[in-house]
């Protein structure tokens, strides 16, 4: 897997904007807590979702804010590249989650239930 993508937990707070503003504070704009309010729902279904716009428009500091305070100590990070293969995604998973040994080279469900119940969030 490529080294310069970021895994493990979620950064500091002061890492949050991609400026690194000194003293900069976090506004609870209405999309800040739509945002929020969004995964916190996908949380408790155990689902997934995503969220995209312009590149600059908040998305990471967004989720970032939210998973800190709504789930801080079971958010694991997970950057991928623009079109990732499922190769991308099983090696990111192993990465982010620090299990041991090498991912496996292909994966494919036993039972089609299995593919069904895999969620990551």
């Amino acid at each position: 897997m490529i080294a310069d993508l970021d895994y493990g937990l979620l950064p500091d707070e002061h890492e949050d904007h991609f400026l690194g503003l000194e003293h900069a504070q976090l506004v609870g704009t209405d999309t800040l807590l739509t945002t929020r309010d969004n995964i916190e729902a996908v949380i408790e279904a155990k689902a997934m979702m995503c969220v995209y716009g312009p590149a600059g428009s908040g998305k990471t500091m967004s989720v970032n804010s939210a998973l800190r305070h709504l789930a801080p100590d079971t958010t694991h990070r997970l950057e991928l590249r623009a079109g990732p293969t499922p190769r991308d995604i099983r090696h990111g998973l192993f990465q982010a989650l620090g299990l041991p040994g090498e991912p496996p080279a292909l994966w494919v469900p036993k039972t089609p239930s299995i593919a069904c119940d895999l969620h990551v969030f």
